[in-house]
């Protein structure tokens, strides 16, 4: 059944990783009609060191932050598996 793997930077932390598992589960679900526990679904914290966007290393785009990055363009827009 379906296979969910989610990219994004690491700094988010548990809760947020939990809320998004859940939703996305609870979502995928209702739309393949099938039980939640047929859902899997991998989450992956990417260091932004190794994640390029617009050609451009993303630890270069955070600047001085310590890498640690959980706003609302986080990177992932388009850049899952």
């Amino acid at each position: 059944m379906p296979v969910i793997t989610v990219d994004w930077w690491q700094g988010n932390d548990r809760a947020q990783r939990a809320e998004l598992v859940r939703e996305l589960t609870e979502t995928a679900s209702r739309v393949a009609h099938c039980p939640h526990e047929a859902v899997t679904v991998i989450v992956r914290d990417v260091e932004p060191a190794y994640w390029g966007k617009g050609g451009t290393l993303a630890d270069e785009l955070l600047g001085a932050d310590d890498g640690a990055h959980g706003g609302a363009d986080d990177g992932a827009d388009g850049a899952g598996s």
